[in-house]
Parts: C-alpha cells; sequence; structure tokens
C-alpha cells in the first residue's frame, strides 16, 4: 500500500521545491544582470563610437561646408573676372576691328598712292619713250636731210632728190618740211625735169607761205614756167612779185635782171596781171 505523504511533508516538500526555484530564479536574474549590464556597456561603446563618428562626420561637413563656401567664392570670382575678361576681350575685339579697318583704309590708301604712282610713272616711262623716239626721228631726218643736201650742192640731182622723196615720205611732218620741198624743186630743176620742179616750187607757195623759202620758190617757179613755155605772163608776174614783196633779197635782184632779159612788150602785156599773184597752181 501507498502511503500518501503528509500535508506537511507536502508542504515542506512544496517549499524546498519553491526554494530551490526561487534560488534558480535569483542566478538567473543575476546573470541577466550581468549580461544587460555588459550589453550596457557595449551600446555606451557603440554610442562613443558613434558620437565620434557623428562629431568627426560634423566636422568633416564643416570642413566640406567651408570648401563648399570657399569653392562659391571662388566661382563668383572666377565669374567676376571671366565677366571682366569678356568685357576686355569685347574691347579688344573692338580695338581689333578699329585696327583692321585702319589697316584697310591705309592699304587702300597706300593702293591708291602706289596706283597713282605707277600711273605716274609709266606716264612719265612712255613720255620719255616718246621723246627718246621722237629725237631717234629727229636724229634720222636730220641725218637724211643733211646726206641729201650734201648731194645736191655736188650736183648729184638723182641721188639728192631721192633722198629728199624719202625724207618726204619718212617724215611728212618733219621741221624741214618746207626746205626739203624747196631743196627736192631744185634737185628736180638741176635734172631739168622743169614740171616736177614747179610742182614742188607751187606746194611749197601753197603749204608754207609764211617760209623762209618763199622768195627763192617763187623765182624758180617763174623760171620753170618759162622754160616750159607756157604761162608767160604768170612767170613775169611772180617775178615782179619778189621786186614788190621782198625787195631787199638776192631772188628780188634776180628776178629784176630776167625781167630786163625778157622782151619789154611781154613784160608790159603781163604788168596789168602781176600786181598782187595768189597761190601757184600745181
Amino acid at each position: 500500500m501507498i502511503r500518501l505523504p503528509s500535508a506537511a511533508a507536502l508542504a515542506a516538500a512544496l517549499g524546498a521545491a519553491l526554494g530551490v526555484a526561487a534560488l534558480s530564479g535569483c542566478l538567473a536574474t543575476q546573470q541577466d544582470v550581468v549580461g544587460l549590464s555588459q550589453q550596457s556597456d557595449d551600446l555606451k561603446s557603440q554610442i562613443d563610437g558613434l558620437n565620434k563618428t557623428v562629431a568627426s562626420m560634423q566636422a568633416n561637413q564643416a570642413d566640406l561646408s567651408a570648401q563648399i563656401q570657399q569653392l562659391r567664392e571662388d566661382l563668383s570670382a572666377y565669374s567676376e573676372t571671366v565677366k571682366a575678361s569678356q568685357g576686355d576681350m569685347g574691347q579688344l575685339a573692338s580695338k581689333l576691328d578699329q585696327l583692321g579697318a585702319q589697316i584697310s583704309g591705309k592699304m587702300t590708301q597706300l593702293g591708291d598712292s602706289l596706283s597713282a604712282a605707277q600711273l605716274a610713272q609709266q606716264k612719265g616711262l612712255a613720255e620719255q619713250h616718246a621723246e627718246i623716239d621722237a629725237q631717234g626721228r629727229e636724229t634720222a631726218a636730220t641725218e637724211l636731210f643733211v646726206t641729201s643736201q650734201n648731194r645736191l650742192q655736188a650736183k648729184d640731182y638723182a641721188q639728192a632728190a631721192a633722198g629728199f622723196e624719202d625724207y618726204l615720205k619718212r617724215f611728212p611732218n618733219g621741221a624741214l618740211g618746207d626746205v626739203t620741198l624747196y631743196d627736192l624743186g631744185l634737185s628736180y630743176y638741176g635734172l631739168k625735169r622743169w614740171e616736177q620742179a614747179g610742182r614742188e616750187f607751187a606746194l611749197i607757195l601753197e603749204k608754207y607761205p609764211k617760209s623762209g623759202q618763199t622768195p627763192g620758190a617763187r623765182l624758180h617757179y617763174a623760171r620753170c614756167l618759162l622754160k616750159l613755155g607756157k604761162g608767160r605772163s604768170e612767170a613775169v608776174a611772180y617775178l615782179k612779185s619778189l621786186k614788190t614783196d621782198f625787195p631787199k633779197t638776192p631772188e628780188a635782184a634776180e628776178a629784176t635782171a630776167e625781167l630786163r632779159e625778157l622782151k619789154p612788150v611781154a613784160a608790159k602785156h603781163v604788168h596789168k596781171k602781176a600786181a598782187a599773184p595768189g597761190n601757184a597752181p600745181r
């Protein structure tokens, strides 16, 4: 038979059990407290670390803010510098444009000056060339005239006539045109080509009425008419005109002598027509 414990025994057992449980609970709480304390210390350490980290970050943030502010100030200063530089560049560009315009204007003026100088130089050279050519032509004309005149004086009438004809052909406006015509007439006269000679003398009277060769041309024109046996009255008129118009010339004296040789009747016949002869016909 089984015996049940008594109430006292049960109470004692229960008390013992409670005591053991209480003791066990006490032990567990102390361990928890120790653990919590340790965890608290760890948390404090972590919090301290975090605080240090935050402080460091705050310090870094302050430095970063300062750097950012400095950067902003630098950027602002740089912007002002850029603006100033842009203004300076604008002024420089304007000055460069002005300088370019001035240079362009000066180049244009220089070009105009050079063009004017070149034109003046070209004109001067052309005038010099023309003068040289004229001098060359004048020299050639003079040489040809002198050579032909020497041949005339040497009574080489054919060569003299050829030379004078060449002169008149090459230098139609030569300074010695009237003298050349007169000498050509003398050359033909020496060749006894009266009609050709008379034409040259008549041409002098027509083209050069105020020439110094006029007295000689009148005298020889009259002689050619007499040699041809025609125009006797006209010849007498020209002979008399020499005495009237050029009384002090050798030609006037020769004309007076030749008039004496003519028959008095013929001289009297032409006297009425010899008042003032005009240009001789060709």
